[in-house]
């Protein structure tokens, strides 16, 4: 009775649906659990770019439900796998959709929403702060600095490297050098992995220039802002004398190089008589350094990856898990967590009690984020394998099925990292396994501790049980 009342009273029925609108956008929830500030972010640019990518505007022919959805999660998330061609099945105004979520997603949504927040509140409460902070770095930076920083970083990077692929598209009109130009330039910076053209960047697997302005753009996008204009900047210590770099950058600076080393010489050596035989030995050190650099979150590639012998592609596998540096455009557990839980074993091995290097101890709260990390990561990627698996080899029995295994790996991998490289078989994924691929890549660009610590509150310290010791080895 009280409910019809107050649907035949228009006034007590706005004021009551004013209020109901008011709680939603002030995001009581969200407020109480700032973690889900990027969760809600990431789904709401997910749904604007279906929307958009649904739209005949969009696409030659139109894109189905599932596809469009695919395509926006791919592009927000920076991962790169596509079920459709996109120089070929989308228009210039679809392209230009999925250009621009890659670019609010490679940036950071937290930035842009953050931004928005700063010119409507004026100022953000401690826990905003905190979420911003540590998605970009482990030091106490303010949030404004950090947004100047991650745009100057990123405008003067993307113009910088379209400038220098401008020079290299031949036989194209104006219009499309132009628009080329900044398109792989974003996609190489935000890790996306797209490409104008279906075959990637294999065509361009001899040029110099065009490799390494990607391999700069990738470098650059996936190394973290904050460690990249540290790097550049002028920071100092007490004394004015020399430059102090973080434990986080010098880990970051010994990590990346150790890693695009080891993976061009693994790759130069798997494949040497493989996929680079046919090729001169300065090709065969170009492709290499392509694909160990893109391998960590890239997607772009310059060689067949279906034509890849196994060891090569466990190998790819190995770097997209460990992925770009914390703070960057790229996925996976983050080259900092790789090292940690190097770290940890090794100082255990001696040891050790405490984590340490280069004269300084690893705070126990920061170990025991990288082990869940990689524990949640590893759990991610089992359980999207499995299910991969379940629908993808239903109707395959035996060695089929048995063959499949390591594609399926490969894709849940690359998904997981946000690398977007595939072994060919995206576009035949079934509508069910697109949606799976799509949750692992949601899962993987927000990183697995990041939703768990939306939804679950930290356990306040209490009393503990009596110990029990276990025979381990």
């Amino acid at each position: 009775m009280n409910l019809w009342k107050n649907t035949l009273n228009p006034c007590r029925t706005v004021k009551i649906w004013s209020k109901h609108v008011r709680s939603f956008i002030q995001f009581r929830y969200v407020s109480n659990h700032p973690m889900l500030y990027p969760v809600m972010g990431f789904l709401i640019l997910i749904a604007v770019g279906t929307v958009l990518l649904l739209m005949p505007f969009s696409s030659h022919n139109g894109l189905s439900f599932f596809d469009a959805l695919f395509m926006a999660t791919s592009a927000s998330c920076v991962n790169g796998l596509s079920v459709i061609s996109v120089g070929q099945d989308l228009t210039r105004a679809g392209q230009i959709v999925l250009m621009c979520l890659a670019e609010v997603g490679g940036t950071g949504i937290m930035a842009l929403s953050t931004t928005i927040m700063l010119l409507i509140h004026s100022k953000m409460n401690f826990g905003q702060q905190s979420v911003l902070i540590s998605s970009y770095s482990s030091e106490n930076f303010s949030s404004g600095y950090i947004i100047k920083q991650v745009i100057k970083v990123t405008v003067m990077v993307e113009l910088l490297g379209a400038a220098v692929l401008f020079s290299q598209w031949e036989n194209l009109p104006l219009g499309e050098k132009i628009f080329n130009s900044i398109f792989h330039s974003i996609s190489a910076f935000c890790n996306a992995g797209f490409s104008l053209m279906d075959n990637s960047m294999i065509g361009f697997y001899d040029n110099w220039v065009v490799n390494l302005a990607l391999i700069f753009l990738i470098i650059c996008g996936g190394f973290g802002f904050l460690s990249l204009s540290e790097l550049i900047g002028k920071r100092k210590n007490g004394n004015n004398r020399a430059r102090v770099l973080t434990l986080h950058t010098r880990l970051v600076c010994i990590m990346v190089p150790l890693l695009i080393g080891f993976g061009t010489l693994a790759f130069l050596g798997t494949e040497w008589n493989g996929s680079l035989k046919d090729l001169q030995l300065s090709d065969k050190i170009l492709v290499s350094l392509f694909q160990s650099v893109t391998s960590r979150s890239a997607g772009l590639n310059t060689t067949n990856f279906s034509a890849l012998g196994a060891s090569t592609l466990f190998l790819i596998i190995i770097l997209m898990f460990i992925g770009a540096n914390p703070g960057g455009c790229g996925g996976g557990i983050k080259t900092t967590t790789a090292a940690i839980i190097g770290l940890l074993g090794f100082n255990r091995f001696l040891g050790r009690q405490k984590t340490q290097v280069f004269n300084r101890t690893i705070p126990e709260a920061t170990v025991d984020r990288a082990m869940r990390i990689f524990l949640l990561s590893i759990i991610v990627i089992v359980l999207g394998c499995i299910l991969l698996l379940i629908f993808e080899t239903e109707n395959l029995q035996g060695k089929a099925s048995q063959a499949l295994f390591l594609s399926v790996l490969f894709e849940t991998v690359s998904a997981f990292s946000t690398c977007g490289l595939s072994m060919g078989i995206t576009p035949d994924l079934s509508s069910v396994s697109k949606v799976v691929i799509s949750i692992v890549m949601f899962v993987g660009r927000l990183g697995p501790l990041v939703l768990v610590q939306a939804v679950i509150s930290s356990p306040k310290a209490g009393a503990y049980y009596s110990e029990e010791n276990v025979m381990v080895g």
